[in-house]
């Protein structure tokens, strides 16, 4: 799916399945409450790029780790405690609508 899209990479829970049926059961390294944090500053680093020149959008406190990385923090729909750390707040299921504010 990844390539169909044309990104280069992602980063996902692991959504277990029992004979094509979804279990509920979730895995994988993105689960807890700094995966997400932790792998922005993976990639800047990787990438050689600064919190200044990234861009973070989440909708709920699993993704606050994330915003310490990231100079703009986007709140998409989001929990209140996230608009809290937000400075870019969406409130419309529309992604464009992002770019309107960067």
């Amino acid at each position: 799916f990844m390539e169909k899209l044309g990104f280069d990479c992602e980063f996902s829970n692991i959504l277990h399945e029992k004979n094509g049926i979804l279990t509920g059961l979730v895995g994988g390294e993105m689960m807890f409450n700094n995966s997400k944090g932790e792998m922005l500053k993976r990639l800047q680093k990787l990438m050689g790029i600064t919190p200044a020149e990234t861009l973070a959008v989440g909708d709920g406190a699993n993704d606050l780790s994330m915003f310490k990385y990231a100079a703009k923090r986007v709140a998409f729909c989001a929990k209140p405690v996230l608009k809290e750390h937000a400075n870019i707040i969406i409130d419309e299921k529309d992604l464009t609508q992002i770019l309107k504010k960067i």
